[in-house]
């Protein structure tokens, strides 16, 4: 059942999307609404899980972590993903983990130091994972846009 929201959740939500350490005074001065309602409507959106948690962005490439590769996996048996999918996601330099079209394929996300971590994270961190039978990598060259979320409309 999708939840229903109201232009002030949205309203709430897009501004603590671009600054999430604002406090409920500023927030409420941006969205027009008292204080008091933001911090029940936050309450409320993180009660309802639609706000998981509250973390930093961290700039990757300033402590280092410059490699971005995009690792395609064809699976063995589509009853192995979620068993797969959750030991990918023990592992640090995994950032998203996606279920994609194509012959039991999964998408990772991750980042490293350099090519050499890279090849240390296929060998030793996937290879170690049963049921996994290929796996195809992409490196990135740049990136134009990275963001954990979307503008919300109602």
């Amino acid at each position: 059942m999708k939840t229903k929201f109201d232009s002030l959740d949205i309203k709430i939500l897009n501004v603590l999307k671009d600054d999430a350490t604002l406090g409920y005074t500023e927030v409420s001065r941006k969205v027009k609404s008292p204080p008091t309602t933001v911090f029940q409507r936050v309450k409320r959106l993180k009660e309802r899980q639609i706000i998981k948690k509250i973390v930093p962005i961290i700039d990757h490439e300033l402590l280092d972590y410059s490699l971005t590769a995009f690792i395609k996996l064809s699976i063995t048996d589509i009853k192995e993903m979620d068993r797969i999918a959750k030991e990918l996601s023990k592992l640090d330099e995994v950032l998203d983990i996606h279920h994609v079209t194509g012959d039991n394929e999964i998408m990772l996300k991750i980042k490293t130091r350099d090519n050499t971590e890279l090849k240390d994270f296929e060998i030793e961190k996937i290879g170690s994972i049963k049921g996994i039978k290929s796996l195809e990598t992409m490196i990135s060259i740049g990136t134009y846009k990275e963001d954990p979320n979307i503008k919300l409309k109602l």
